[in-house]
C-alpha cells in the first residue's frame, strides 16, 4: 500500500515539476525601461475574466489571416485592476497589432492608436497564464521603488516567433 502511495506521490510530483517547466516557470523576467513606438490596433473589446479572452482573439485572428494581415503580434489591454473590479465587469481589449490604419472592419471590430510613450517592458518567455504571477509581481516592485503606483492598465503582446516559441512583451507605462 505504501509503495503504491509514495509511486503515485512521485508520478504527481513529476507532473507538477514537468508542468512548471513547460510553462516557463523558472525562466526568467527582463525588465528594461524605454520609449515605444506609437502602436496600431485591430480589436474587440471583452467584458469579463481576462483568461476567457482567447475566443475574441481567434476572432480576430481569423479575420486576419483572411484578409491577408499579419497578426504575428496579438495583444490584450487589460484596462481594468483584477484586485479592484469584480472579475465580470473586468474590461479589455483583444485583436491584432497591424502596421497602418484600418477603417473597413467588421461589425463589433474596432481600431484604435496608442501613442508612443515611456514604460517599463517586460519580456518573458514563457506562458502568458503564469505571466500575472512572475511578471506583474516583478513590474510592480519597481514602480514601488519610484515611489509611484503601476498604471491599472497593462498592455501584453503575444509575439510568436515561430510555430512553437512564443514571447510575451508586457507594457506597463510610466507616467510623469
Amino acid at each position: 500500500m505504501r509503495v503504491i502511495f509514495l509511486g503515485m506521490a512521485l508520478f504527481i510530483m513529476g507532473i507538477f515539476v514537468w508542468a512548471s517547466i513547460k510553462m516557463g516557470f523558472f525562466k526568467d523576467v527582463v525588465i528594461t525601461e524605454q520609449e515605444q513606438p506609437e502602436m496600431h490596433f485591430v480589436y474587440l473589446e471583452h467584458i469579463g475574466p481576462y483568461h476567457k479572452i482567447l475566443d475574441s482573439l481567434e476572432k480576430v485572428e481569423a479575420w486576419a489571416k483572411q484578409n491577408n494581415i499579419d497578426c504575428s503580434k496579438s495583444f490584450g489591454h487589460f484596462l481594468d485592476d483584477p484586485d479592484v473590479v469584480e472579475h465580470e465587469r473586468l474590461k479589455s481589449h483583444v485583436g491584432c497589432i497591424v502596421d497602418h490604419v484600418y477603417t473597413d472592419l467588421p461589425n463589433d471590430f474596432k481600431f484604435k492608436t496608442i501613442p508612443k510613450g515611456h514604460y517599463f517592458v517586460a519580456e518573458f518567455m514563457g506562458s502568458p497564464a503564469i505571466g500575472p504571477m512572475k511578471v506583474y509581481r516583478k513590474t510592480k516592485e519597481k514602480f514601488y521603488d519610484r515611489r509611484q503606483s503601476p498604471p491599472e492598465d497593462v498592455i501584453e503582446i503575444y509575439h510568436r516567433l515561430d510555430e512553437h516559441t512564443m514571447k510575451t512583451i508586457y507594457l506597463f507605462q510610466i507616467r510623469p
